[in-house]
């Protein structure tokens, strides 16, 4: 623990836990938390045990369970590469549904409670229709309501452009309203309720030895849900981190756990590894290049092109899609680039083949490797780095006989491509590699 850590810590947990002091709470209930009447009854009854301590509440729910998912399909059976503003929205109706259903709720037993679109509560966001991010908050209608003495209950995941059109902000988005919300109001805290009771070493519903961290630091958060992990949304860690927003990650089924503070830093134990993460919503690309690449080349408008200004565009545009540069390897012989491999995102799958061959088309002998059934490991912690270099992981999961590919590292965290099929022991290998040091007050 850091200097002043273990008190400090302490203080904040009390505080936070006991509600002394707190004027102001925003509360986030994702999907699973409200996936049908029941559950809705039950986070009204988490909601106005809040209220009755005389808190002042803003809430914010996710669509019901797989509604999202619902919705996209229906798209899909529509029209697959239908336009992204129409298919806002279709997909903003879901939080609308939810809203309406959980103010009525509170409204049954006895409290004042009003619901609110995205855009009403005034989340402005760009114009990436399905992605976007937000720019702003104006949360004047909401400060309305709370001065009134209702509960407002807002719609995740979704804002409204400067022109009025529909956004919404990718999966995971609700907890980036949360935060937003959080910080425009000036709230002493966010809490995010799920189906787990806070943040774990690993997904505990797939690793039973996963041990429970009380508190972590954003910046670790931030890798862990970049990389995979999936109780927090990227975006909003990254938003809480810049506006020092404490967020509280806490159980639904069992609201009276205090669950996993994330914080600053300094108020975090100082865990050299914190966790392994998990994605397998990658696909991987390998791009072999022969020789007819490798020289220059003359394009049919007389411009002289060399190849490794094609492989440096090349670089430029992918990264322009979302990839990260450094995570992107090229193999060279000579001065000539004869391999290209990474591993991105499912969503940005088809945009990133395009990309390739439109600079190396296989009709001119390269030969694209795509594989869907892949998983990315990481192991996450200031320590990753420093003691626990590329090759470290690599021998730890080679001891299992689990193939390895694309090993990619950054200041606090190693990553690595594994089969599918390998992805269940790849964490369990690593995590028993790597995570066996907490000692009993951490876990």
């Amino acid at each position: 623990m850091r200097k002043g850590g273990i008190a400090s810590l302490q203080a904040v947990s009390w505080r936070l836990a006991l509600g002394t002091s707190m004027a102001r709470l925003v509360q986030k209930f994702g999907g699973s938390s409200v996936k049908d009447i029941e559950h809705i009854r039950r986070v009204a009854k988490i909601v106005s045990d809040s209220a009755r301590e005389g808190k002042e509440l803003v809430v914010v729910v996710s669509a019901m369970g797989h509604t999202t998912d619902e919705l996209l399909s229906l798209a899909e059976n529509v029209n697959d590469r239908g336009d992204q503003r129409e298919l806002d929205m279709l997909l903003c109706t879901g939080e609308q549904v939810s809203v309406a259903l959980l103010a009525m709720a509170l409204q049954k037993l006895g409290l004042k409670a009003r619901s609110f679109t995205g855009a009403q509560a005034g989340i402005l966001t760009d114009e990436t229709h399905t992605y976007a991010r937000i720019k702003t908050v104006q949360p004047s209608r909401v400060e309305t309501s709370l001065r009134r003495g209702e509960i407002a209950v807002v719609a995740g995941f979704q804002g409204m452009t400067r022109n009025s059109d529909m956004t919404t902000l990718g999966r995971g988005g609700s907890d980036t309203t949360a935060v937003a919300l959080a910080s425009a109001l000036k709230a002493e805290c966010c809490d995010i309720y799920t189906d787990v009771d806070g943040v774990y070493t690993t997904d505990p519903r797939s690793y039973g030895k996963a041990r429970k961290l009380h508190a972590v630091s954003y910046e670790e958060m931030l890798e862990l849900a970049s990389l995979g992990a999936q109780v927090l949304n990227a975006r909003s860690v990254e938003l809480a981190m810049r506006q020092k927003m404490p967020i509280r990650l806490r159980s639904t089924f069992d609201p009276g756990d205090t669950g996993t503070l994330v914080t600053s830093r300094e108020l975090a134990p100082d865990y050299q590894i914190c966790g392994v993460a998990l994605d397998t919503n990658r696909v991987s690309f390998r791009l072999s290049l022969t020789h007819d690449f490798s020289v220059n080349e003359q394009g049919a408008d007389s411009e002289y092109l060399h190849y490794t200004n094609k492989s440096e565009r090349l670089l430029e545009e992918l990264s322009s899609l979302g990839l990260v540069r450094e995570q992107i390897n090229l193999v060279y012989n000579g001065d000539a680039v004869v391999q290209v491999e990474f591993n991105c995102e499912k969503r940005l799958a088809r945009e990133a083949k395009e990309v390739l061959l439109e600079y190396f088309p296989e009709s001119n002998g390269a030969v694209l490797t795509v594989d869907t059934d892949v998983a990315r490991i990481s192991v996450v912690g200031i320590g990753a780095r420093a003691r626990h270099q590329r090759g470290d992981i690599i021998g730890a999961l080679s001891a299992a006989a689990i193939p390895v590919s694309m090993v990619s590292a950054n200041s606090i965290s190693v990553s690595a491509v594994v089969p599918g099929k390998f992805k269940d022991d790849a964490v369990r290998q690593l995590h028993e590699t790597f995570c066996t040091a907490f000692r009993s007050e951490d876990s």
